[in-house]
């Protein structure tokens, strides 16, 4: 990494806080297009139309945010997931789903809601329609998890912390990553979401192989998103 050779300057830090705020912008934005279609004021051809832009939107975004990885972060070169590194993400997801069931008990006798705000508003998001639901299931489980690793581990990490840091890095990657998917104001949502940016931040820090934090992202975001398809089928 670039910081390991020299103290960043104030300069420094005040540039890479306005790089990273352009970030959590687009991460926010690349969603736009889909809420266009939700309001249903368009006819199918046009929808089509804007969920290309969607698609499209989101590999932008993800190229941006590549491009910035490398230039700030300057991360090893070819690094490739091993079978250590598949294990590894093997066992922080199960660790994480006893994690997100206890919290999900907890969330549910505390605010008697069933799941986080965010999940709830992406279910949302997908049964809104058939072709909302195509766009989900593919951005959610394949370009999410790109593009908020290389914001929120890669960049985040990579370029405010120095090789050496450990669990500083890893704590401010877990509290930003919850922040940004807090939807309502939920103290246990916001520790799950904290926790699974927490493990993430964890083995990024310990590998530096940013396809091993997108790989546990990805695992994540399948799953999940499986489940929600199956019961929304279920129920229609």
């Amino acid at each position: 990494m670039n910081n390991e050779s020299r103290k960043l300057s104030f300069g420094d830090y005040f540039e890479r806080t306005m790089v990273f705020v352009g970030l959590f912008i687009i991460v926010g934005i690349v969603q736009l297009p889909l809420q266009l279609i939700i309001l249903g004021h368009f006819s199918n051809l046009i929808n089509l139309l804007i969920g290309a832009l969607y698609l499209i939107g989101f590999a932008v975004a993800i190229g941006i945010a590549l491009y910035i990885f490398k230039r700030y972060a300057r991360p090893a070169t070819k690094l490739q997931l091993t079978g250590n590194n598949i294990k590894w993400i093997v066992y922080s997801w199960l660790a994480f789903f006893v994690i997100e069931i206890v919290l999900g008990m907890l969330n549910q006798a505390v605010y008697y809601v069933n799941q986080t705000s965010n999940n709830e508003v992406i279910q949302k998001m997908m049964t809104s329609s058939h072709l909302t639901l195509v766009l989900m299931g593919i951005t959610a489980v394949f370009c999410s998890p790109i593009l908020e690793e290389l914001v929120f581990r890669g960049f985040l990490i990579g370029a405010f912390f120095n090789a050496k840091s450990f669990w500083a890095p890893i704590i401010v990657s877990a509290v930003i990553f919850s922040m940004a998917h807090m939807e309502t104001i939920n103290v246990i949502s916001f520790l799950t979401y904290a926790l699974l940016g927490g493990i993430l931040g964890y083995l990024f820090v310990k590998t530096r192989n940013i396809k091993v934090s997108i790989g546990l992202h990805f695992l994540n975001n399948l799953i999940a998103v499986g489940m929600m398809i199956a019961q929304i089928v279920m129920v229609n």
